[in-house]
C-alpha cells in the first residue's frame, strides 16, 4: 500500500503519557500524544501492550488518529481488550503512519 510507514520513525512520533489499571480490574488505558514529524498530514493507528509487574503481556489495545497536521501533536487513549488489574506497564507496540487524503 503506498503512503503507509510502520517504522521507526513513525514509532518516535509515538509517547505513552499515562498507564492506568482499573481499580476495580476493568479495561486499562494508555494515553498518549503523536507528534507528526513529516511535511504531509498522516494518519496513524497506534498498538499498545500493557504488562503486569512481572513483565507478562496481560492484554493489547489501540487507538486511530485521524489528520494530524505536518508538525502538529495530537493525544491519544487506547483502551486495552481483555481486564487486568495493577499496577500495569504500557508500550507502543506497532505505529502505522499514511499519508492523509
Amino acid at each position: 500500500m503506498s503512503g503507509c510507514k510502520s517504522t521507526a520513525s513513525a514509532l518516535k512520533d509515538v509517547a505513552v503519557t499515562g498507564c492506568n489499571a482499573d481499580p476495580g480490574g476493568g479495561r486499562p488505558t494508555a494515553d498518549g500524544t503523536v507528534d507528526n514529524h513529516t511535511s504531509k498530514a498522516s494518519t496513524y493507528a497506534i498498538d499498545i501492550n500493557f504488562y503486569d509487574s512481572s513483565g507478562n503481556r496481560v492484554t493489547e489495545g489501540g487507538a486511530t488518529l485521524g489528520k494530524v497536521e505536518a508538525g502538529a501533536t495530537a493525544t491519544f487513549s487506547a483502551h486495552g481488550l481483555n481486564d487486568a488489574t495493577g499496577p500495569l506497564t504500557c508500550k507502543v507496540g506497532a505505529v502505522t503512519r499514511t499519508i492523509a487524503p
